[in-house]
C-alpha cells in the first residue's frame, strides 16, 4: 500500500525564488527523508497554504520592510490551523528586539543597551551621554539584515542626526554599547535545531565596516565555539516558552564569555554549508518539530 508524501512549503521572498545559498541543501535533505518540498514565496496571494502539511519559514528577507503584512499573514496562517515551524507564536515574540530586555531580566547576560520609543526627541549626542560610552550602534526594533543601522560616535553624530531624527518618527530603536569584539575578532553566531547546537561560524566585516552581513561585503568563517560559549549559548534558548525548532544566537566573546547581541528565530540564514551534516541535521529537526 503506497502511502502520501508529507508535503512542506518552504517560504522565501520574492527576490529570492529559489532560496539562497546553503538553503538550497535544505530541499534534497528534506527529500530524501520522504518529504515532497515546494518553494514558495510568502506574500504570494495565490499561495493556498492548506494544502501544505508544513510551511517552514526561511529566506523572508523582506518582512522587516513589511510588517503589517507579515503580521496578517501569521494571523492567517494561524486562523487557517497551518503547522508553522518555527512556530507562530515564538516568531511573534521575536519580531520585536525588546525581547532583549525580557531576557536581561531572567539573567541573560546581553550586550548593554537601552530602548528608544518612536518619538522619542533625544538626540544621538544625548544617546551617548545616557549610555556614558564612547560609541553606539543603532537600528530599529524591527529589522533585518542591518537596514537602518548606524555605528555612532562623537565624531559622526551629527553627520547622521538627520537621518535617524526621521526614522525615530517612524519605529522605535535599539540603541546598543558598540563592542570592539566586533571588529577586532568578528561576530559569532551559533546554529541550534531542537536546542542542540549543530555548527557555529565567525562573521566578520571589511575594513573600516561593522556591519558582518555578506550584502554589506563581510566574510564567513566555519569555526566551532567553544564549549563554554555553546553552553551559555544553549542557556540563552533554555530562557524561551517554547524550543524552536531552529536558532541561531549572535554575539561577541569578551573574556571568554559569550554577549547576546541577537536572538534569530524567524528567518536567519543557518549558513548550512559550512558544516556537511547541517542540512540533514536541520531537516530532522524538522521533521520533529511537524510531529509535535
Amino acid at each position: 500500500m503506497m502511502t502520501t508524501k508529507k508535503s512542506v512549503a518552504i517560504t522565501t521572498c520574492e527576490e529570492l525564488p529559489d532560496l539562497f545559498g546553503g538553503e538550497r541543501l535544505l530541499v534534497p535533505a528534506l527529500e530524501s527523508l520522504g518529504w515532497h518540498t515546494s518553494i514558495r514565496v510568502w506574500d504570494d496571494p495565490k499561495v493556498d497554504w492548506t494544502q501544505f502539511d508544513l510551511v517552514l519559514v526561511r529566506c523572508l528577507w523582506d518582512y522587516h520592510q513589511k510588517l503589517a503584512q507579515f503580521e496578517a499573514w501569521l494571523a492567517r496562517l494561524k486562523e487557517l490551523g497551518v503547522k508553522v515551524v518555527n512556530d507562530i507564536d515564538t516568531m511573534r515574540w521575536n519580531l520585536d528586539k525588546r525581547y532583549l530586555f525580557q531576557l536581561a531580566d531572567e539573567g541573560c547576560r546581553l550586550i548593554p543597551g537601552i530602548c528608544v520609543e518612536r518619538g522619542d526627541a533625544r538626540s544621538l549626542l544625548q544617546l551617548l551621554d545616557e549610555l556614558a560610552v564612547e560609541e553606539i550602534v543603532v537600528k530599529p526594533v524591527q529589522s533585518a539584515g542591518a537596514w537602518r543601522t548606524l555605528r555612532i560616535h562623537r565624531g559622526n553624530a551629527q553627520e547622521h542626526e538627520a537621518a535617524y531624527a526621521e526614522w525615530r518618527q517612524e519605529q522605535a530603536f535599539l540603541v546598543q554599547t558598540f563592542m570592539p569584539e566586533i571588529v577586532e575578532e568578528g561576530e559569532w553566531s551559533l546554529v541550534f535545531f531542537n536546542g542542540e547546537y549543530s555548527h557555529s561560524l565567525l562573521k566578520r566585516a571589511k575594513q573600516g565596516d561593522f556591519r558582518v552581513q555578506s550584502d554589506h561585503g563581510g566574510v564567513v568563517e566555519a569555526r566551532k565555539a567553544s564549549v563554554r560559549m555553546q553552553e551559555q549559548a544553549s542557556a540563552l534558548l533554555q530562557k524561551l516558552d517554547q524550543r524552536p525548532c531552529y536558532a541561531r544566537v549572535d554575539g561577541v566573546c569578551r573574556h571568554g564569555d559569550f554577549y547576546l547581541m541577537e536572538l534569530e528565530l524567524i528567518e536567519p540564514e543557518l549558513f548550512l554549508e559550512v558544516d556537511p551534516q547541517a542540512a540533514m541535521r536541520f531537516a530532522q529537526a524538522i521533521l520533529a518539530a511537524a510531529e509535535n
